[in-house]
Formats: C-alpha cells, structure tokens, sequence
C-alpha cells in the first residue's frame, strides 16, 4: 500500500471528511477482519493566513503556504499527495512546480464521475472564487467537454457566505441547509443534469436527497480517487 500525503487545514472540518472516508474505503476494499486503515500522512497549514491571501488575490503565497506543507508530506514519506480544498486549486500550478510528488488534482475525479455516467451540463456550487475562477470551470470545459453552470445571484452569495462564515468553523444549521437547498433547485431550473459540490465542506451540510438532480461530491470523489492510487500495484 502506497502511503497517501494529504495537505489539510483549509480548513480543518474536511481534513476529518477526508480521513474519515480514506480509512473506511481502504477497510471496506481490503475486507479481511475490518482492521484495516490507510498509511497517509497529514500535514496542516494556518487557513486564517490561506483566507488573508485568497482575500487579497495573492495566490502566489497560497501556492507557496501549500507547497510548504506538500514538501513535509515528501519529507514524511509521502508517495503522492492531495489537498483538502477545492479553492486553494487556484494556486495548484505553483505548488505542482515546488513539490516533486505526483499530485491528485481535485476536479478530475468528479469531472471523471460526471463524463463516466454521461451528463454534459454540471451545476457547481462552491466558493466565489471557484465559481468565477478558472481553475474548476475552465478545467471541467477545456478537459473534459462539459457545459458548466454556477450558481448566481443570491444564491452565489449565500453559499459563499455560509462556507467563510459557518462550515470552515464547523457550523451547520438547518437555515444555511435550506438556502443550499433553493440553490441546487435554481441550478437544476437552469438546466443541470448533476450538481458537483466543489467544496470540501458542503458534503457535511447537503444529502442527496436535499437535491432535485444527482450529487457529485468532490471530497468523495477527491478520497476514493486517492484510495485508488494508494491500492494500486506498481
């Protein structure tokens, strides 16, 4: 078993997502008497100074608070590595060039997902800076052919809000859930055939059943994708 890097704190509740559905899904494949868990290392950053760049458009020093994290996941014994975040994305290129660890990006196991199962129109919900940046968007367009539509308006605001404000703390309330709720209901209105949750909070928030389309959960996808990395042979 290959031993999976995982840079988390941005911000700390998807870090807990992610181990959780890492170990499970390495006990669920690997069968045997249950004890199972996956060999990974994790390594945190300060989001209070991840959010302060973002913030002030300097992705560069994101990229550089990343990579520094990524290289202690080397240093560690790391065979490969994720981020826990979709946001922080913008600034992968940066981190790709300043870490020499083969790197799992996190909109291709969701966008793999959606093509796999035929859609050609997504719905995204995630941060401002992931529904008006290129990074998510342009990537499912450019690599893999798909129609993108994210959400607008008040709904924009009030999912965008509700990560910065509440899930990034680890809060969940009901209201918060039913404005997300108005949210996949306007994408699906607007011709989505699936939602992808580009954010690694939003799975703790949302259900399926919350949804009028399918769900594609990035944090999900981004997880399983790096089980499968870590099981495979070499």
């Amino acid at each position: 078993m290959k031993t999976i890097g995982i840079v988390g704190g941005v911000a700390w509740p998807s870090s807990l997502v992610y181990y959780r559905i890492i170990n499970e899904e390495v006990a669920r494949r690997l069968g045997g008497n249950g004890l199972h868990c996956a060999k990974l290392v994790l390594a945190q950053t300060d989001f209070e100074a991840i959010e302060r760049h973002q913030v002030a458009g300097e992705w560069d020093n994101v990229g550089d608070l990343l990579a520094a994290e990524a290289n202690k996941l080397k240093t560690a014994g790391a065979d490969f590595y994720i981020i826990a975040c979709n946001t922080v994305h913008t600034a992968s290129k940066r981190v790709e060039a300043a870490v020499d660890l083969p790197f799992i990006h996190i909109v291709d196991p969701a966008a793999q997902q959606a093509v796999a199962k035929g859609y050609k129109t997504v719905g995204l919900l995630g941060s401002r800076y992931t529904m008006k940046g290129t990074y998510f968007v342009g990537r499912l367009k450019e690599n893999y052919g798909l129609n993108v539509i994210a959400a607008e308006g008040e709904h924009e605001a009030n999912v965008h809000n509700a990560l910065y404000e509440e899930l990034t703390k680890g809060i969940f309330r009901s209201e918060t859930r039913a404005r997300f709720k108005a949210a996949m209901a306007d994408l699906a209105h607007r011709g989505a055939e699936v939602i992808i949750l580009g954010c690694t909070e939003f799975g703790m928030l949302v259900q399926a059943e919350d949804s009028p389309v399918p769900i594609i959960d990035t944090t999900v996808a981004h997880a399983h994708a790096a089980v499968d990395r870590a099981l495979q042979s070499d």
